[in-house]
């Protein structure tokens, strides 16, 4: 390229080729420069690419531990409700079954007791006829002791009138 700058001129006047090739210079500089820029600017998406795809491979990695972790959470959660639920369910049985225990000692202890009102009401009654009819009895004997006491009395009476 040099030998057409140190070309023989005829005269004073420039080369007819020397002004394109010097835009031919030019150009072939520019485009050097567009390419080493586009090659730099490749090999910076390259990088940033790459980057990117760990990036992604990362928080792929991280939610699948965070899917496992939280998996295994709710697993765990579920058997708890669960051993929550049975522990709640029997609890409730043996409260049921003690309910009805303590229902049924309270109804036997209700029928004793009416039982033995009932029992106390007849052995009153019993009492108080006995004692009614003892007393009709006493009453009777008095009536009839003071009968004769007044027979006796008056038979007195008259003989002393008399």
């Amino acid at each position: 390229m040099a030998m057409y700058t140190n070309s023989v001129h005829y005269g004073n006047e420039p080369h007819p080729f020397d002004s394109p090739y010097e835009v031919m210079k030019g150009l072939k500089r520019d485009f050097n420069e567009l390419r080493a820029a586009f090659q730099a600017e490749q090999q910076q998406r390259a990088v940033e690419v790459q980057q990117l795809r760990q990036e992604v491979q990362v928080l792929k990695d991280q939610l699948q531990k965070e899917s496992h972790e939280r998996k295994t959470i709710c697993h765990q959660t579920v058997q708890d409700l669960t051993q929550v639920r049975s522990d709640q369910i029997k609890s409730l049985e043996e409260m049921k079954v003690g309910f009805a225990s303590s229902l049924h000692q309270l109804n036997q202890l209700l029928q004793d007791e009416m039982r033995d009102r009932r029992a106390e009401g007849s052995l009153r009654d019993t009492r108080e006829s006995t004692e009614k009819s003892e007393r009709q009895s006493e009453n009777a004997a008095m009536k009839d002791d003071m009968g004769k006491h007044k027979q006796v009395f008056f038979g007195a009476r008259d003989d002393i009138y008399q």
